[in-house]
């Protein structure tokens, strides 16, 4: 008996590491089929659960908050963020105001209703985008600059002050940066920005903060995230604007921009019925990669299709 009992648990022992050694084996060929991707990303990608999409950046007078309640509540674990945009360092004369920030999204998009908009929907957040590129001024474009202060202090000090005000009317979350023009040079740049949001999130007013880099500003936001990028939580690169017309550009530019950026916190993006790929192809393009999430430009221009983009997106994100 003690015999045959010491026979079985050989056996035992036997069947049992050969179902290891197999495991193993099954589970190598796995990973060595996930690797044949072209450019050596794996295809078991994974993405953040995370939609960044822009609101009133185009001027459509007419949005509401109440127009994206649909889509929301359609998608509750989605976190949705909306950065209201944009916020100019300007007057309505397009005179520069030494970091005073004003909002120049519509009307329409009041801070009642934002508020109103976020308690209801506890999965929302709410940002000011800086700058842009263009301002509407007397009925004409007019760029929107990066210039150098004269005083670093005096411009993060009113900027801070002003963004405050910002966050208070419209219950905002965060901050996002979007300059995109730099006649001047970005010599004052990265201080001036990194010490804003720096100071903005050490004071308690904001929780998140955003960059939107593209190809001819990439090196400036990379030096801005190079010294600030802890206080960074997302890159929402726009990868639109770089004339990618296939998903292999796609991913070869998404991982060429990885490296100068967090790829923990980069996230594709697309452009409404715009630059680059669209749709299924950018679905396609998106699930070869590691995101953090997908940012789409914007509100505005999804209106008239019921914000089909932002269904498809979410719809994906969430799978």
């Amino acid at each position: 008996m003690a015999r045959a009992c010491s026979n079985t648990m050989k056996f035992g022992s036997a069947a049992i590491l050969i179902a290891m050694v197999m495991a193993i084996v099954v589970n190598s060929n796995v990973v060595a089929a996930s690797r044949q991707y072209p450019g050596g990303r794996s295809l078991l990608q994974s993405h953040g659960a995370l939609l960044i999409d822009y609101m009133g950046a185009s001027g459509d007078t007419s949005l509401q908050f109440s127009d994206l309640q649909a889509t929301v509540s359609a998608f509750p674990t989605l976190e949705f963020i909306f950065p209201l945009s944009f916020a100019i360092d300007a007057d309505a004369s397009g005179n520069t105001q030494n970091g005073v920030f004003s909002p120049y999204w519509s009307t329409s998009l009041d801070g009642a209703s934002a508020q109103a908009f976020k308690q209801q929907n506890p999965n929302v957040k709410l940002m000011v985008s800086l700058a842009g590129f263009s301002q509407f001024v007397n009925g004409n474009t007019q760029n929107v600059n990066w210039y150098d202060p004269a005083s670093t202090t005096d411009w993060v000090n009113n900027a801070v002050s002003s963004i405050t005000g910002l966050v208070s009317t419209y219950n905002l979350d965060g901050v996002d940066v979007d300059y995109e023009n730099f006649p001047s040079g970005s010599a004052t740049f990265t201080t001036c920005i990194g010490q804003l949001i720096s100071n903005l999130k050490s004071a308690g007013t904001i929780s998140v903060a955003s960059i939107a880099p593209f190809g001819s500003t990439s090196s400036i936001y990379a030096d801005l995230f190079s010294n600030y990028g802890s206080s960074i939580d997302y890159v929402n690169y726009q990868f639109y604007a770089d004339g990618l017309n296939t998903q292999s550009d796609y991913v070869n530019d998404f991982n060429t921009v990885s490296a100068s950026f967090d790829p923990a916190k980069l996230l594709a993006s697309v452009e409404v019925n715009g630059r680059g790929l669209q749709g299924n192809d950018f679905i396609a393009a998106a699930q070869q990669l590691s995101i953090a999430g997908v940012m789409i430009f914007d509100v505005d221009n999804s209106k008239s299709s019921n914000f089909a983009l932002e269904q498809s997106v979410a719809t994906f994100l969430t799978s």
